[in-house]
């Protein structure tokens, strides 16, 4: 039969100093008082074949345990969470590198299409980074037209994208 005075006593004279142990392995304060929680009910579960001598050093030792537990079961949450990280950041490196790809065949292909002068245009502005202005004196034409041709070669590209 358990006394329910005597666990009564025992919780009161070492739950606090029990929490302050489990706070020397644990951050959080709600992990430490679910900890010596635990503890407490295992006591509970067989305090009637207990020796009360030896509960203070079982109720340490369970604290101790269920400290250890509780760092490796956060231990192998972290691990999973950053598994979940990297194959989440892979698939999302592929989604892009895939986009990147789709962008670029949308772009050689509407370059295909677009007439020889527009071509040059884009390419002298886009791949070779070329100012507005450098590549007008270049061919021997205004700023403003290498604006529409640009213009008209990227509202292509749009068009294309909008296909898929």
């Amino acid at each position: 039969m358990i006394d329910h005075d005597d666990f009564d006593q025992l919780f009161r004279l070492l739950y606090g100093e029990l929490y302050a142990f489990a706070r020397r392995f644990l951050q959080r304060e709600a992990d430490c008082e679910d900890v010596v929680s635990a503890a407490f009910e295992d006591v509970w579960r067989s305090f009637s074949v207990i020796d009360r001598g030896t509960a203070r050093a079982f109720l340490y030792k369970n604290v101790r345990n269920k400290c250890i537990d509780h760092l490796r079961r956060k231990a192998t949450q972290q691990r999973h969470a950053e598994l979940l990280a990297r194959l989440s950041e892979d698939y999302d490196h592929a989604d892009r590198l895939a986009e990147l790809h789709e962008r670029e065949e949308i772009v050689r292909q509407v370059l295909q299409s677009l007439p020889d002068y527009t071509r040059q245009i884009f390419t002298a502005c886009y791949v070779d980074q070329k100012q507005y202005k450098e590549v007008a004196e270049e061919m021997g034409i205004s700023p403003n037209t290498v604006k529409k041709y640009i213009s008209q070669a990227l509202r292509q590209i749009a068009e294309q994208r909008k296909k898929r």
